[in-house]
């Protein structure tokens, strides 16, 4: 069972290496003041599923389904968004309601059998918005994958479940592959597990049977995303080399496991680490998952946009 000790170290490998990516530790009490905590609630109370209507395992299953598709909703033209109840919906969230809208009208995606035999032409259309949806073939192999994953589950309910939320990432990481986000570095396995550790929060907030055995998420890190970089960064808590500062800011695409992308995501994680020491310190006690979700909602200020976020087509974020 990999460890958080044994995720951090192959994190601080990579900031002890770094060459395009640096931390300037002098400027994180400048974010101190600006963080408060991000009380998340179950998100299938945003009228996703009725989870009334549908057996634990079907509930599992959706919730897997999702934070498998979660990833990457950038392109170079038409942003995708999608309609729902007469709203628009972009990034997670419109892939959440795509996925329900796609429930309530007849499409079985809570069965196995119809995944199984489900077409590309059908999973684009239940994408379908203002645009396919961006990186539609790498979704749909992904959804097959999972299918035949599924497949040699009797049930679900007894493999997502753990003593503890690290029990819980494992099990995730060990039955469904398309979570498995590993990066090499300079001859060594990075591990960031992004949407699973996304999926370890969705498990505990959303299943209460899951939510008894584990009590918090203190062994879990941050998520390594495209937002808190930017956040980070417009605090001059990052600071990129002139070779990358130039193609973020042009919003050229930095490639996944690059030495650059790795470096930005390694150390926006080891940012989070220090920031909860720094907390500590001051008797104040947070940990890494709350710590991110206060970072990410500060992304959505308008001021921490100034500059760009890096630009990297992926499945893992």
């Amino acid at each position: 069972m990999i460890t958080r000790d044994e995720i951090l170290d192959s994190i601080k490998y990579v900031v002890d290496n770094s060459t395009y990516v640096k931390i300037n530790t002098n400027n994180i009490d400048k974010i101190i003041n600006q963080l408060q905590e991000n009380k998340k609630k179950p998100w299938l109370d945003n009228d996703f599923l009725d989870i009334d209507k549908y057996s634990k395992n079907q509930v599992l299953m959706y919730l897997i389904l999702c934070e498998s598709l979660n990833f990457c909703y950038w392109n170079s033209d038409v942003k995708w968004k999608i309609e729902y109840k007469g709203k628009w919906y972009s990034g997670s969230y419109g892939l959440f309601y795509a996925i329900s809208k796609a429930i309530k009208n007849g499409y079985d995606l809570l069965n196995i059998d119809y995944l199984e035999h489900l077409t590309i032409e059908e999973f684009d259309k239940i994408f379908k918005g203002t645009t396919s949806i961006p990186l539609l073939n790498e979704r749909f192999n992904i959804l097959k994958q999972l299918t035949s994953e599924f497949k040699t589950i009797v049930d679900l309910s007894k493999i997502i479940n753990g003593n503890s939320d690290i029990e819980l990432l494992n099990n995730i990481i060990r039955h469904f592959s398309n979570f498995r986000d590993i990066s090499p570095y300079k001859g060594r396995d990075i591990y960031f597990f992004k949407r699973a550790i996304l999926l370890v929060g969705d498990l505990i907030l959303n299943m209460d049977y899951i939510k008894e055995n584990i009590k918090n998420y203190d062994n879990m890190i941050g998520c390594a995303d495209y937002k808190i970089p930017q956040v980070l960064r417009h605090l001059k808590i990052l600071e990129y080399s002139p070779e990358l500062a130039e193609l973020v800011d042009n919003q050229q695409e930095i490639k996944h496991n690059s030495e650059m992308e790795v470096e930005i995501r390694a150390n926006m994680i080891y940012v989070i680490e220090l920031i909860r020491e720094h907390l500590q310190q001051k008797g104040i006690q947070l940990n890494s998952t709350q710590i991110d979700n206060s970072l990410w909602l500060l992304s959505k200020n308008k001021e921490f946009k100034e500059k760009p976020h890096h630009l990297t087509k992926t499945i893992y974020y």
